[in-house]
């Protein structure tokens, strides 16, 4: 009985490593991309790859015998708990290798291919490992029945287990790699030190106490080597992680630079860029009293607003809270922060909080509205340039308010794949105001308002307020709104084809970023995505079905029970991975969320583990509830998706309703699981323990890689969610009973 209970525990501490390494890697790898959502299914899609490979081969390797030991369980698990933290320096090496300079997109290509393979070993030796603890489990409880869907409910619960203490203690007191070094220690010293040595325990001890040497004294070292090679020509100042990405400050000369998730996010000093961003939008309001930073206060933005006379109040957001107090903490230690001679306040009024959030519960206050936000490469910063989100700011100002930001341009000439970036945010902005103006330039200026907006009145005004600037002066202005520099500009946008405006349920502008780096770069892989943007939205779901309804009419036995396994897998990781997407449109949080929300998913996995086990339904009946149950919930996500558009839902209502959203999925999973097992797997020693494990696997690898990279980037949510409930009510017609 203790033997079985101390299994137990080593079951769970499986699941815990496997959910911690998962959050770690796509962490990790996110950097590659500099955050790029769209490329979280294509890397969980390779880790799915070679789990599921693992279990496939592995699982056929162990059916050679009849018996596996519990001491190959301890020693695989060890290795894998080992291989956490080394995989995690494989992709920071892959980083130093591949990245040109500082803060810029590696090959995309290359990129991949250093995510797909690093990942290989721990994947292939956990997909191993399920087969070993499958074989160990049903040796106690006779019927490889029972220890396939014993593992899977405990793993599955290991992960819930694992998600808490990453999330809740890991994450917000180490690293990165300090992390990957403490779940490495953790699971290798449960695995060990549970295992019933005959010689006494003074080995498992002695290889904990190493690990536990290594992880206090050489992780730190690791990490600053590391990250000095990452950013080298320039000297490493600090480094931490955080819930939105790791953050580095560089300083090169005397310029102190900022990274969160391998963009840079600003440099000080930069008087151009803070001069830039605040007078041209207060030079055209008549006497802004209120002025809201959403972004861009620190590094010398709130100073630059505050030499405006009138200027009374100013409110700073800053979306991560630990970048903040770095950089108020580095700017005042370094003596950064830049004289007020005009000035009728001495400092702001900081807050870690996110704009959208801030402003939803804003009826008018603010007289200008500044954002400074990254291009929207990704979802995260997607969220402030859509409709939904321009909306918000309309209702935040006052009568004659006036909003702005900028995108990055050239001075001279625009491409096709910039004036289509720019066209679409022209499209989405002017969709929303009264009035909106662009100043060209190295960056374009958008400038909206609640009424016309006259930039003519910008020269006069500076004259009056009688401020002294370096670049926004009397002799640079008129060069920046010249009449041909303005014409030429509304041209260029008026060639390029309409483009569809950015919102939260269709983001477009992501894709239509990914296109001009792959155009700057001259990298082929991106000519994909322009060729696919010639589809018809509908056509590539539509082709993508009828190949899937294919398969179905022609399966039959065994067969058709791997394919309703293979869809389930298929469909239900899109569906996770689009709950991911919404919610990071709806949050940007996923950088740390994916973790939470992934363990509800696995929660549910194993609840429905459990009820499937205990209560033996008809399979016919029950396969089909499963599937239409997929489809109502696909349903749900989309009107869910489009409350949140449509009204003011806060985080504290939200979140939890993305988590009750996974973790319905993951029961679905996890009922329909056993119930096939059960059915179709033939229960003699030379069966593969995690045959259908591994179709499940195979089937999510392949929602990942055309859900994420593919439906979801070039539909949109809608389209996706309706396509998730169409396969599987074609499943629960077509395919289940069929063995």
């Amino acid at each position: 009985m203790r033997a079985r209970y101390l299994y137990r525990i080593n079951v769970l501490s499986l699941g815990f490593c496997a959910l911690c390494a998962q959050a770690l890697f796509i962490r990790e790898m996110m950097a590659l991309f500099s955050g790029t959502e769209f490329i979280v299914g294509m890397l969980l899609s390779g880790w799915l790859f070679w789990v599921g490979l693992g279990g496939v081969v592995g699982g056929r390797f162990l059916a050679r015998g009849s018996d596996c030991s519990y001491r190959l369980f301890v020693f695989l698990t060890v290795l894998a708990a080992c291989l956490v933290p080394a995989t995690l320096i494989a992709v920071r090496c892959g980083r130093i290798i591949l990245s040109p300079a500082s803060g810029e997109l590696p090959p995309p290509h290359y990129a991949l291919l250093v995510s797909f393979f690093a990942m290989s070993p721990f994947g292939f030796i956990y997909g191993t490992i399920y087969n070993v603890a499958s074989r160990i489990w049903s040796a106690e409880d006779p019927g490889i029945h029972t220890g396939v869907s014993g593992v899977y409910i405990w793993e599955a619960a290991g992960s819930v287990a694992g998600a808490l203490i990453f999330s809740f203690i890991v994450l917000p007191m180490l690293t990165q790699l300090e992390a990957g070094f403490a779940v490495a220690l953790l699971v290798a010293a449960v695995t060990l030190l549970t295992y019933p040595w005959k010689r006494g325990v003074w080995i498992p001890v002695a290889a904990v106490a190493l690990l536990a040497v290594v992880f206090i004294q050489a992780a730190p070292r690791i990490d600053g080597w590391i990250y000095g090679e990452v950013y080298r020509g320039s000297r490493v100042e600090r480094f931490l992680s955080s819930k939105y990405g790791e953050i580095v400050a560089v300083k090169k000369d005397e310029i102190l630079s900022f990274f969160s998730s391998g963009s840079r996010i600003f440099s000080v000093p930069d008087r151009e860029r803070a001069e830039n961003i605040v007078h041209i939008p207060l030079l055209l309001h008549q006497a802004p009293r209120r002025v809201l930073f959403i972004g861009g206060s620190l590094g010398g933005g709130w100073e630059e607003a505050a030499k405006h006379r009138s200027v009374e109040v100013i409110d700073c957001l800053e979306l991560d809270g630990r970048l903040m107090e770095l950089v108020v903490e580095m700017l005042d230690e370094g003596g950064h922060r830049g004289d007020l001679p005009y000035a009728s306040i001495d400092r702001p009024n900081y807050l870690s909080v996110d704009g959208r959030f801030f402003i939803k519960g804003i009826r008018g206050g603010y007289d200008v509205i500044i954002l400074e936000a990254p291009p929207p490469l990704n979802l995260q910063w997607n969220r402030y340039y859509t409709r939904e989100f321009f909306r918000m700011v309309k209702e935040s100002l006052d009568e004659d308010g006036i909003f702005a930001f900028r995108h990055p341009s050239s001075e001279n000439y625009l491409s096709a794949e910039q004036a289509l970036i720019l066209r679409s945010i022209r499209e989405t902005l002017g969709g929303v105001f009264d009035d909106i103006a662009m100043i060209p330039g190295s960056g374009v200026h958008f400038i909206a308002g609640t009424r016309e907006v006259d930039i003519d009145t910008m020269l006069d005004r500076l004259a009056e307020r009688r401020i002294e600037l370096k670049y926004i002066n009397m002799d640079y202005l008129p060069f920046r709104l010249s009449e041909d520099r303005m014409e030429y500009l509304e041209s260029a946008l008026d060639k390029v084809p309409d483009a569809e405006q950015n919102t939260d349920m269709r983001p477009t502008l992501p894709l239509y970023e990914i296109l001009l780096e792959g155009v700057r770069v001259r990298n082929p892989l991106y000519g994909v995505f322009r060729w696919f943007l010639g589809i018809p939205p509908g056509a590539l779901p539509a082709v993508l079905g009828i190949v899937i309804l294919l398969f179905f009419v022609r399966s039959r036995g065994i067969r058709a029970a791997k394919l309703c396994v293979w869809i389930v897998g298929f469909g239900g990781f899109l569906y996770q991975l689009l709950v991911l997407m919404a919610y990071q449109s709806y949050s940007g949080l996923i950088y740390h969320a994916i973790v939470l929300i992934t363990a509800m998913f696995m929660a549910g996995v194993s609840t429905g583990a459990v009820c499937s086990s205990r209560i033996r339904p008809g399979k016919v009946a029950s396969l089909r509830l499963v599937h239409a149950g997929y489809a109502a919930l696909s349903f749900a996500l989309l009107f869910w998706v489009m409350a949140l558009g449509a009204r003011n839902i806060p985080h504290s209502i939200g979140m939890p309703v993305f988590l009750l959203l996974s973790l319905s999925g993951g029961f679905l999973t996890g009922f329909y699981y056993p119930v096939v097992v059960r059915s179709a797997l033939p229960d003699d020693g030379k069966a593969v323990p995690a045959l259908f494990y591994s179709w499940d696997l195979f089937g999510a690898c392949a929602g990942g890689l055309i859900g994420g990279a593919v439906l979801f980037p070039l539909t949109g949510m809608a389209v996706a969610l309706v396509f998730v409930s169409c396969i599987h009510a074609a499943a629960a017609m077509l395919l289940v009973g069929r063995w």
